[in-house]
C-alpha cells in the first residue's frame, strides 16, 4: 500500500494529481489517501480510495492563523478527531509500504511516528524565497524523511546544505491545469488581458475594482486590448452578474455552443460604447492563461500557474483576508521579478504598470525567465510518481 498523508485541500490536489500519475504507471498498486483535514474531495474525484477518519473544522486546517481558529476547532473536537487519526494510522502500519507526506511538518511527524514506512516527503508549505524551514522543522525532515521535495530550487539546495535529503523534482501545482489550444473565439490581433479574481469569497468584491481597470486600459490602449476573465470553478455565474451590474456592467450569458468553446459570458460596459466585451471562462484556466500576453492577477496558486508559464503577473493588495497586502508581498518574494507590484491599489497606476509591461520585450522577457526559475517546468507530478515507483522497485532513491 502506498499512502497518501495530506493536511489541506490544496495538498489533497498536490497529493492527487501524484497519485493519479502512479496508478496511470503501475495499476496494480494500492494507492490511498489519508486527508487529516476535511474530507478530501480531489481523491474521492479521482477516484483513488480515502483511508482514515475525518471531519471537518471550523478553521479548515488554518490554525496558524489564529489563536481563535485554535479554540474552536479544540471545541469541535479536534483532540478526539487526531486521536482517532494517530491510531488509525497505527492501525494501517503494516500494511504500508511507503508514506507520501505533503503539507508541512504535521503530516511528516504523524508519518514518522505512527507509520514508521520509509517516507517521501513533498514539503509544499515553505520556500527560502519568503521564509525558510525552523530549526524543529529541519531535524524532523532529517529524522523521519528518507527524501524530501522542496516546493522550488533554492529551497531544495539549501535544504540539502543543512543536512537534510533534499532535491528538487519541479512544482506539482505546475500540473494543475490543462491547455486545449480554445482561444474563445479571439483573434489574437490584439494582445490578451487575462484577469483572475481569485477562487474565494472575495473574489467577488475583486471584480468590481478588475472592471474599472478593464476601463482605465481600454482608453490608455485606445481600445486595442482584448480580456479574459478565469473564474475559479466553485465560483457562482449569478452572484458575479450582480456584482458586475452592481459595478454599472451588463452580464450575458453566452448560449450552449459558446460554453462549449470555453466562453461563459461576456461583460459590457453599461454605457455602450467601444469597449470590447470581457469574456468569463470558467473551467478552461489553462486556455486563459495560454491566450494572455499578461494576466492581472489576484489568486494565489493561480498566479504562481501563470508565472510558471512564462506570463507576466501585475498584482496588488486587496482588502482581504485571502490577497492581503501581506499575502502579496510574499508572492512577490516567493515568485520574484515574474510579478509586477503595484502597492499603491490605484487603479491607474495598475493599468500604467500593465500598459508598461507591454511595452518592455526586455521586461517581459525577464519575468518570463524569473517565473520559469521559480516554478519549474510542468511534469512534476509524473517526475515524482516514477520516483515513487523506482523507489518501490529498486529500493533507491537515485536513478530518476
Amino acid at each position: 500500500m502506498i499512502l497518501f498523508l495530506s493536511n489541506g485541500h490544496g495538498e489533497d490536489l498536490i497529493a492527487t494529481m501524484i497519485a493519479r500519475e502512479v496508478k496511470a504507471e503501475r495499476e496494480s498498486l494500492d494507492v490511498v489517501g489519508f486527508p487529516l483535514v476535511g474530507f478530501g474531495k480531489p481523491y474521492i474525484d479521482a477516484g483513488i480510495r480515502v483511508v482514515g477518519v475525518q471531519k471537518t473544522m471550523p478553521s479548515g486546517g488554518f490554525l496558524r492563523h489564529g489563536v481563535r481558529l485554535m479554540f474552536q476547532d479544540i471545541k469541535a473536537g479536534l483532540i478526539g478527531l487526531t486521536v482517532q487519526q494517530i491510531r488509525h494510522l497505527k492501525s494501517m502500519s503494516e500494511s504500508v509500504r511507503l508514506t507520501v507526506s505533503v503539507g508541512d511538518i504535521y503530516p511528516l511527524f504523524l508519518s514518522g511516528r505512527y507509520v514508521k514506512s520509509p517516507v517521501l516527503c513533498l514539503s509544499t508549505a515553505k520556500s527560502e524565497y519568503i521564509k525558510g524551514h525552523l530549526c524543529i522543522e529541519r531535524k524532523f525532515m532529517r529524522k523521519y524523511a528518507d527524501l524530501v521535495l522542496a516546493r522550488d530550487e533554492r529551497t531544495g539546495k539549501t535544504l540539502s546544505e543543512q543536512g537534510v535529503p533534499a532535491k528538487f523534482a519541479g512544482n506539482v501545482m505546475m500540473d494543475g491545469f490543462f491547455i486545449t489550444g480554445e482561444n474563445f473565439g479571439l483573434t489574437l490581433e490584439k494582445k490578451v488581458v487575462g484577469i483572475l479574481p481569485g477562487s474565494r469569497e472575495e473574489a467577488y468584491r475583486n471584480m468590481g475594482t478588475l472592471l474599472e481597470i478593464v476601463r482605465c486600459l481600454v482608453d490608455l490602449s485606445c481600445n486595442n486590448l482584448d480580456f479574459v476573465v478565469g473564474l475559479a470553478p466553485n465560483l457562482d455565474e449569478e452572484r458575479l452578474a450582480h456584482v458586475v451590474r452592481r459595478a454599472g456592467w451588463r452580464y450575458q450569458k453566452q448560449r450552449s455552443g459558446d460554453r462549449e468553446r470555453g466562453v461563459t459570458g461576456c461583460i459590457y460596459p453599461g454605457s455602450g460604447g467601444e469597449a470590447p466585451c470581457v469574456l468569463v471562462s470558467q473551467g478552461w484556466f489553462g486556455d486563459v492563461l495560454n491566450v494572455s500576453n499578461i494576466v492581472i492577477g489576484l489568486s494565489g496558486t493561480g498566479n504562481e500557474q501563470a508565472a510558471g508559464l512564462g506570463r507576466p503577473v501585475v498584482t496588488f493588495p486587496t482588502e482581504g483576508p485571502q490577497f492581503s497586502r501581506k499575502f502579496a508581498e510574499a508572492q512577490k518574494r516567493l515568485l520574484g521579478e515574474a510579478v509586477a507590484y503595484v502597492e499603491s491599489r490605484d487603479v491607474t497606476d495598475i493599468a500604467s504598470e500593465v500598459m508598461n509591461i507591454l511595452g518592455d520585450s526586455m521586461r517581459i522577457a525577464r519575468m518570463r525567465r524569473a517565473g520559469h526559475a521559480r516554478m519549474g517546468d510542468q511534469g512534476a507530478a509524473t517526475r515524482t510518481a516514477r520516483i515513487i515507483i523506482n523507489y518501490l522497485e529498486t529500493g533507491s532513491w537515485e536513478g530518476w
